[in-house]
């Protein structure tokens, strides 16, 4: 009996660790706007590869957005009355297409529950893909003129070994239930029917995109328009004012400026929320700022399964084909 009461107390502090932070280990603090003002502005960050959990190794420390993250943030958000409007700092290549669409709709369902709340979305270096995905939960985008957008998209990766083991020497037994069972596997080429099945996958979260990009800007564009712009291209903050994928573009200045019309405050704190040092778990939510190839490498050389549906702007890696004739 004393074992299991110890158990579950055991279960229950770690639950409560990993689940969400209380915010006495948050501190606030202060960006830009009245200091002494009663009425806030949270600015969330949203900095890193998306993905369903951080991916640390030796090779990088980058942080990564996670849905526990941004769900851990948005509780705070939610428990402090005097915020009256978030800005979403986006600074992100992409990601995950799962992890992505958690995001998406973790801020969509805040905006359902505090519709008197306005989101701001405010494109910092990278907002391409998956990035740019969240920021169609928002109710208004702003991008820096040098902003990297866009990347409407969907890409994955099989990396074939087949040739390099053959020369090597080395020749694998594969035993499975379905001629299928194995497709993308780094072992053989795909045939091209498997290369279909691939396809109408990618074609699936294509056309899912689209519509999150159409309900986002359906006010400006139609749907047509985006699939002449959702061929993967990037954009840069100006071009994709001039193309309506974002509304302005501009600086945090500005952010401040909208979100004060869009919430008729007169003035407001604008803040962040830093975690206190000395923390149990601080490395896990803090992370340091990522690198974009380090961050790459990480994500799809160290993990055992490289074949992985992504919204993410892949420069280095996107033109290898994934079967070689």
């Amino acid at each position: 009996m004393i074992k299991k009461t110890l158990l579950l107390a055991i279960s229950v502090f770690l639950t409560g660790c990993f689940s969400f932070v209380p915010k006495e280990r948050w501190d606030e603090q202060f960006v830009i706007g009245d200091e002494k003002s009663s009425d806030k502005v949270l600015i969330l960050p949203l900095t890193g590869v998306i993905l369903n959990q951080e991916q640390r190794s030796a090779f990088s420390s980058a942080s990564a957005v996670t849905p526990e993250k941004v769900n851990q943030l948005l509780q705070l958000a939610e428990k402090d009355k005097k915020i009256k409007a978030i800005i979403l700092a986006i600074d992100s290549p992409g990601g995950g297409v799962t992890a992505s669409d958690i995001i998406y709709r973790a801020i969509k369902e805040f905006k359902q529950k505090h519709p008197d709340k306005p989101i701001i979305a405010l494109l910092h270096d990278t907002a391409a893909s998956g990035g740019y995905y969240i920021a169609m939960a928002c109710d208004y985008i702003i991008a820096h003129p040098t902003t990297i957008t866009g990347s409407i998209g969907v890409i994955s990766l099989f990396i074939i070994l087949e040739d390099l083991m053959g020369k090597i020497g080395v020749q694998p037994v594969v035993v499975k239930s379905g001629k299928a069972k194995d497709i993308g596997s780094p072992l053989r080429k795909m045939t091209p029917e498997e290369v279909q099945f691939i396809q109408n996958i990618i074609d699936e979260m294509y056309n899912n995109f689209v519509e999150v990009v159409y309900q986002g800007r359906k006010n400006v564009l139609s749907k047509e328009e985006i699939k002449t712009l959702a061929d993967g291209r990037i954009l840069t903050g100006r071009e994709a004012e001039k193309t309506k994928l974002v509304d302005s573009t501009g600086y945090i200045t500005d952010a401040y400026k909208n979100v004060l019309e869009m919430a008729k405050l007169k003035s407001a704190k604008v803040f962040k929320y830093q975690y206190k040092k000395g923390g149990l778990f601080e490395g896990a939510f803090m992370g340091t700022p990522y690198s974009l190839e380090l961050a790459y490498i990480s994500e799809f050389v160290l993990r055992t399964n490289s074949s992985q549906f992504m919204y993410l702007w892949m420069p280095s890696l996107g033109t290898i084909p994934a079967t070689k004739e």
